[in-house]
């Protein structure tokens, strides 16, 4: 018998849409199977993109049927069955919510993550990982030529223990501790000591590894023993990005051009970190007598470069939230004495860009389309509204707002044309985009 089927009528919606936003979570509601023929009207939904930097944690909640049970519910990545472990967790968290956890990803964890319930496989994102800048500093030493025989101590102290775990080389190659070489680590502080040093077997570059931060000192000599027999002990302590400066005292005009010019240790550090720079100066020097320079010029203390004196004999130079411009040779000058400091280089912050998944796309005109996005926390860097690339300019119709970590954009009365398109909170490092939103 020929059956025949007839399309239900559209209704009209005047309904508000609500969609909240965090940064790196996203939350899907899994569809109920469809019958055949409907899947065959319905292109596939294609997968939301979310950019994250590599090491972020990444949390994706599904919203299930309560009657599905935990096993049930399978996380797929590309297509493959991905099990749960101690880098990527799966918790149930209420009778209808599971929880998944992809902690610290990797550039590895890049790829298009689906859900299979009950035998029936669901879109939930498409991952993109940016790399996190390799950052590489030097460990500034007072010298770097040594006698035979002397014993070289260097330590490397953090403000906190280290996210990631290093690794002792030396020109390259890991150190293999014997009775003249030892490297210890002691929450934050690693220390590498070389006894009775030897000429060539000795020399070199001694390096801290990590997956993201590489501190290097600069190349060691060792004098043969009959040139200038020594036999103190040297300490150098290193701080992640705190560097401490002992103005030398002014030599003379004989000394200083027998003296090669001192070469500025470089810091390399990622856009919006902060950075602090302790100089320890004479008990007689005042703290107007100190003077800080960047490529020669005068930079004057301010809210982004703040000078603090923190003992008689100590100034604090912080430099908050670095930018790329910040970028170049800083020095001191005490008491009319100029200094070296340090080079900085200043990595760009990736730009992440998001979509925000909308429950629907299409809207009838006159409808009201509000769309929220609401942060874990307050963002750190302010957010513009735009539409259509342009910014919005609020009036009778078009409201934008603000609340602490929330985010509303309000179009009421929808109009052809004139109120499509995409909708974006922008900041500087975070760009979040609706699909392109039609009005019939």
């Amino acid at each position: 018998p020929s059956i025949t089927v007839v399309p239900e009528e559209k209704k009209p919606q005047t309904e508000t849409v609500t969609v909240e936003e965090e940064e790196v979570t996203v939350t899907r509601v899994l569809e109920q199977e469809q019958p055949q023929v409907e899947e065959k009207e319905t292109p596939k939904k294609e997968l939301p993109v979310h950019e994250v930097e590599e090491t972020s944690t990444v949390t994706l909640t599904i919203e299930k049927p309560r009657t599905t049970k935990q096993e049930d519910v399978v996380l797929l990545k590309d297509g493959e069955e991905l099990k749960p472990s101690d880098h990527v967790k799966m918790t149930p968290t209420s009778p209808t919510t599971t929880e998944i956890q992809i902690v610290k990803v990797k550039p590895e964890d890049e790829g298009d993550y689906t859900v299979e319930v009950e035998g029936v496989e669901q879109p939930l994102v498409r991952l993109k990982v940016h790399p996190k800048p390799v950052i590489r500093q030097e460990i500034q030493l007072p010298k770097v030529q040594f006698n035979e025989k002397e014993t070289l101590t260097i330590v490397c102290q953090f403000d906190g223990t280290p996210e990631e775990p290093f690794t002792f080389l030396h020109n390259d190659q890991p150190i293999v501790p014997d009775s003249r070489v030892t490297t210890t680590v002691e929450d934050n502080k690693y220390t590498i000591v070389v006894k009775d040093l030897r000429p060539k077997e000795d020399e070199g570059v001694y390096t801290l590894k990590s997956d993201h931060l590489i501190l290097d000192t600069p190349s060691i000599t060792v004098v043969p023993e009959e040139k200038k027999p020594q036999t103190q002990t040297t300490t150098v302590e290193e701080e992640e990005v705190t560097i401490t400066t002992v103005p030398e005292e002014q030599q003379s005009k004989v000394e200083e051009k027998e003296t090669p010019k001192k070469e500025l240790p470089v810091h390399e550090v990622e856009e919006t970190s902060t950075v602090t720079l302790s100089i320890e100066k004479p008990q007689t020097a005042k703290p107007e007598d100190v003077i800080l320079l960047k490529d020669g010029e005068e930079l004057k203390p301010s809210d982004h470069v703040k000078v603090t004196p923190t003992s008689p004999t100590t100034t604090e130079i912080k430099i908050v939230k670095v930018k790329p411009e910040d970028e170049g040779d800083y020095t001191v000058e005490v008491e009319g004495v100029e200094q070296p400091l340090v080079r900085l280089k200043v990595h760009p912050k990736p730009v992440v860009r998001q979509e925000i998944e909308l429950p629907k796309v299409q809207f009838n005109e006159k409808e009201t389309l509000t769309i929220v996005c609401q942060f874990d926390g307050t963002p750190e860097e302010p957010f513009t509204f735009l539409h259509n690339d342009q910014p919005i300019v609020p009036d009778s119709r078009v409201t934008t707002t603000v609340e602490d970590n929330k985010y509303t954009i309000v179009v009421k009365d929808l109009r052809p044309e004139e109120d499509q398109g995409i909708y974006t909170l922008k900041s500087d490092h975070l760009i979040l985009d609706t699909p392109l939103i039609t009005v019939v």
